[in-house]
Formats: C-alpha cells, sequence, structure tokens
C-alpha cells in the first residue's frame, strides 16, 4: 500500500524514528494505529464522567446542548 503524508506528519515520523524509540515508518504507525481503539474507549469514558458530573452538579445547558455535544466539539479544537 502506498500512503501520502502532509509534510508535517512525516517529519513527526522522522522524529520518532530520530529518537531511537522506533526503528522505522511501519514501527510508528503500527503504534499509532494500535492506540486508535483506546482512544476512543478513552473518549467514551471522559463523555461518560462528564455527564455523571453535570448530573450530580446540577449543570444547566442552553437549550439543544448536551454534555455529549459539548464535550465532542471541545475535542475538534
Amino acid at each position: 500500500m502506498t500512503v501520502e503524508l502532509k509534510p508535517e506528519l512525516e517529519r513527526i515520523i522522522q522524529e520518532q524514528i530520530a529518537s531511537g524509540q522506533f526503528n522505522s515508518v511501519d514501527e510508528v504507525l503500527a503504534t499509532a494505529l494500535a492506540r486508535l481503539p483506546h482512544k476512543r474507549r478513552s473518549n467514551r469514558a471522559a463523555v461518560a464522567r462528564m455527564i455523571e458530573f453535570s448530573n450530580q452538579h446540577s449543570v444547566k445547558l442552553a437549550p439543544g446542548e448536551t454534555v455529549e455535544g459539548l464535550v465532542r466539539e471541545g475535542h475538534r479544537y
């Protein structure tokens, strides 16, 4: 498979290899891809904790807003 990366991503990969933490591009990418499912689980757990917090502390939101929506919007920034 051939993949074209943005220069910034190529630089990050090369920095990781130069640091000695990884031996190859494949190793960097395999590690990054292995973390994807964990990140999704972590995000779901973070949303659940924020919902629990807002329920415990009677957080008032603007009409139409949800805690989950606000957390997900924050992750875009």
